[in-house]
């Protein structure tokens, strides 16, 4: 019995929660109408301004005060932001497929006013801005490049011998199939002959629809490399534990608020998360060793 999995007890256990929801509500739903009989309504606590409130004067005092305390006269990450630069589509939205919008630059354009915003920490609004880096960007000339912001992460092509070797094709497929169309219009259009998982996290893999087809990698015509164990974390991290990150989520960047200066502003490494469809193709190549080299397209990876 010990070796059985254990999703009854899980079903069991979501079960026992959903009674114990739909009783609490009904309990509460009841005590208001008994109130609203007797001539004493529930009271109503307007705790959330949908339009946003200016910050208080003992936040705008806190504020000022670590204001003083960084060096926000250094520029330098600004300069190196734009390094690399090559061009910028000629879009700010990405669709998906069934309709929706996967992507919206344009959402954040506000950002790039100039204006110090008193409703945003300083150190948000900095890093946001930098995050406000569209395009595609050389990092090792003729060999090394990204697409920045069409997702919470960065995509990377490496520039092999016949094609492009991508690392974390970023959340959605739409996204991740948008960069590689805008590389392949700006430097030549060039097959995916392998595709690098750094990690778990589902910004790092779950556009790889977008960039190769499944029928290639179980032939082995193109090359997903991973490290060993990836699918289990993959597993656990964004099924078993994937609505209770999601609500982490929303709570620690406010991604259910509109995107002004009082609602979503950043998400700290990137902007956001894309909107798209998810999916995930199983590694052919697992990489066991605390050393490992694989050599691709002639191009050699030490992990």
């Amino acid at each position: 019995m010990k070796n059985l999995p254990r999703f009854p007890r899980l079903i069991a256990a979501a079960t026992v929660t959903v009674a114990l929801v739909a009783s609490l509500t009904f309990q509460v739903t009841s005590a208001q109408a008994q109130g609203a009989a007797v001539g004493n309504p529930p009271a109503q606590v307007k705790h959330f301004d949908p339009n946003g409130k200016e910050p208080s004067t003992f936040t705008l005092e806190l504020r000022k005060g670590v204001t003083a305390t960084l060096p926000f006269s250094d520029k330098r990450d600004f300069e190196e932001a734009k390094q690399g630069f090559i061009a910028a589509p000629p879009y700010m939205k990405i669709m998906a497929d069934n309709g929706q919008v996967a992507w919206d630059m344009g959402s954040y354009q506000w950002l790039l006013q100039q204006k110090d915003f008193p409703s945003i920490h300083p150190s948000l609004q900095r890093q946001a801005v930098l995050n406000m880096a569209y395009g595609l960007y050389e990092v090792v000339p003729g060999k090394i490049y990204q697409v920045r912001g069409f997702d919470l992460a960065n995509i990377s092509f490496i520039k092999g011998e016949t094609g492009w070797i991508v690392f974390d094709p970023l959340t959605s497929k739409e996204t991740a199939r948008a960069a590689l169309e805008f590389i392949n219009d700006k430097l030549g259009k060039r097959p995916v002959v392998g595709v690098v998982y750094s990690h778990s996290h589902v910004d790092h893999w779950a556009g790889v629809r977008g960039v190769v087809d499944e029928a290639d990698v179980v032939s082995g015509k193109v090359k997903v490399i991973a490290p060993e164990g990836f699918m289990q974390a993959a597993i656990q991290e964004n099924v078993f534990a994937g609505n209770a990150m999601s609500r982490r989520t929303q709570w620690q960047y406010a991604t259910l608020l509109d995107r002004d200066p009082h609602g979503h502003v950043d998400q700290a490494i990137g902007k956001n998360v894309a909107n798209g469809a998810v999916g995930l193709i199983a590694p052919n190549t697992f990489i066991s060793k605390d050393i490992e080299e694989v050599t691709l397209d002639g191009v050699k990876m030490v992990f």
